[in-house]
Parts: C-alpha cells; sequence; structure tokens
C-alpha cells in the first residue's frame, strides 16, 4: 500500500509538470509597426530604393537552438519566405547555457516588445502575433497567409537604403565598420502616438550548430546585433560589423521600428508558450522533485 501512495504522489506531481499544449490564437501586438528589411552582404557597395508598399512582410522569429516546437514555425515561415512574401529574422534566447547563437540586446527587444518570456512566437509586421505552433486554421502556413493578408497601409513612399563597406568608402573609419545611409519618405504626421526608430540589424544567414537539442543543426537568418540609428527620417550613420557565430555571411538590414506607448496602468505581462519544450531542462528538475517528495514520504511512513 506503501509503494502504491508513492507511486501517485510521484505521478500527480509530474501531471502537473507538464505544459499546457494550447498555443494560443493570433492576436494584434497595440505596439506599432515594423517594416523595411533592404539589406545587402557587408561586403557590398549598394544603394537602393523600394515602394514601401513593395517590401516584404517582417516576420520576427522567437527561437532556441533546444526548442522542438520552433522548427514547425520556422517551417512554414520557410515557405512563405521562398514565395517573397516575408522577411525571416530569427531572435535566439540569450543569456541561455543551451543556445550560443543569441544576441542578449536582440533577446530582450523580442521579449519586451511583445510580452513573451519563451519561444516559440512569430509576430508579422510588428502589429500582429501568435505564441505557440498549435494552428487556428488547418495549417501555420494558412494561419502565417492570414496574419500577413492585412496590408500596413503606409503610402506611397519610398525607402531608400545604401551601405558602403571600409573597403568602398575612400574614407578614416574604424576597421569593420561600414557606412550605412537611409531616406524615409514617410509622414510621420500620420501616426502622432508613434515613435519610429532606425534600425541596423546584422544577420547572419546559416550558423551550424550541431549540439542544438532540437537537432535542426544549422539556423539560419539570425539577428546577431542591432543598432538604433535615432530617430531621423534620413540620415549617415557608421557602424561596427559583430562578428558571425562561423563562416562569412554577414548581411546589414535596414528595419523600421515604430513603437506606440503603452498605457501608464497597463502593467507588462508575459506569456508562455505551448512547447513541452519551452524551458530546457523544466520538466526534468521537476522529476527529480517528484522522486526526492517521494522518498520524504516513504522514509516517514
Amino acid at each position: 500500500m506503501r509503494r502504491i501512495s508513492v507511486f501517485g504522489v510521484v505521478c500527480m506531481i509530474l501531471l502537473m509538470a507538464v505544459p499546457s499544449t494550447h498555443a494560443l490564437p493570433a492576436e494584434p501586438t497595440n505596439r506599432g509597426a515594423v517594416f523595411g528589411g533592404q539589406h545587402t552582404p557587408i561586403a557590398n557597395l549598394t544603394s537602393i530604393s523600394t515602394p514601401i508598399d513593395q517590401l516584404p512582410a517582417i516576420a520576427e522569429d522567437f527561437t532556441a537552438t533546444w526548442c522542438t516546437n520552433c522548427l514547425k514555425a520556422e517551417a512554414a515561415l520557410d515557405e512563405l519566405e521562398g514565395e517573397g512574401l516575408v522577411q525571416k529574422y530569427e531572435f535566439h534566447r540569450a543569456p541561455d547555457f543551451e543556445d550560443p547563437l543569441g544576441d542578449e540586446a536582440a533577446s530582450t527587444y523580442i521579449t519586451e516588445r511583445y510580452d513573451v518570456a519563451s519561444p516559440p512566437l512569430i509576430a508579422f509586421n510588428g502589429t500582429i502575433k501568435k505564441i505557440g505552433t498549435k494552428p487556428d486554421s488547418d495549417s501555420l502556413v494558412n494561419d502565417y497567409r492570414e496574419m500577413i493578408a492585412t496590408p500596413l497601409n503606409m503610402g506611397n513612399g519610398i525607402s531608400t537604403f545604401a551601405w558602403t563597406p571600409k573597403a568602398d568608402c575612400n574614407c578614416d573609419i574604424p576597421d569593420n565598420s561600414g557606412i550605412i545611409s537611409w531616406n524615409l519618405d514617410l509622414n510621420m504626421s500620420d501616426y502622432p502616438d508613434n515613435t519610429l526608430n532606425v534600425h541596423a540589424w546584422f544577420v547572419e544567414q546559416v550558423a551550424e550548430y550541431s549540439d542544438g537539442g532540437n537537432g535542426a543543426g544549422e539556423y539560419h537568418d539570425i539577428v546577431r546585433k542591432m543598432v538604433d540609428l535615432g530617430t531621423n527620417l534620413n540620415g549617415t550613420a557608421t557602424i561596427e560589423i559583430p562578428s558571425a557565430y562561423d563562416g562569412d555571411d554577414l548581411e546589414v538590414h535596414l528595419v523600421y521600428v515604430m513603437t506606440i506607448p503603452e498605457p501608464e496602468d497597463d502593467l507588462p505581462t508575459t506569456t508562455e508558450p505551448d512547447s513541452d519544450d519551452a524551458l530546457p531542462g523544466f520538466v526534468t528538475s521537476l522529476t527529480v522533485l517528484a522522486i526526492a517528495a517521494a522518498a520524504m514520504i516513504s522514509r516517514r511512513d
């Protein structure tokens, strides 16, 4: 009888340790738009002008190398990216002893902007997000298609992006730096409650990490560094290029981040995803606690 009681305690604790498998439906972020995505390899001299309404949707992907559920979201994003519908950015959780690919500032940006503690999360254009990977329709691809179907309606202005690597600038700038220039034709009076910050995101196209717990081996479109260039709609800045995790495949991306201030009486919250691997080692730790609790009960009996 004592053994049965101990077994029951262990089972009850383990059942409580298993997170819910229900994802949250897509919901508005109420934080403002994220758009842009013009980019170039850091070694290329580049100048690009693109109408805002022709820019692809920005897909911000909060992920980790141990997150198995994240692979479902990324497979769906890869399909849409292959169709030219989205520009994907992976934000790896940091600091994280099981994931060496993250940048702490980038991880803080994604968690604070979208009020989420752990992956998986996908946000499109900064305006709509989905936590978890359980589809609301018949597939995640269709969920994501519906999420990006609503245009930003930011007018017919043009975004101009230029990048000059040190080798081509004929100027005195530090080694491992480049010059970024931008011009955004956008009437900010149409967005009186928004603040717009111009960002340069350094993105590593592919990084290999064979020890990732989700077994992917290769990870793509990783945000390695974010540089806030300020609020001016046009300008030029010299910026330092970060190191890649491996290889020589860094790109520099021009991204515009609009922010709507949160009401002062709204306290920030964090939402947990549906994934059973959302926090590595979580269930294992509770298993140890369950066994210890059972042993204590057994000794007391």
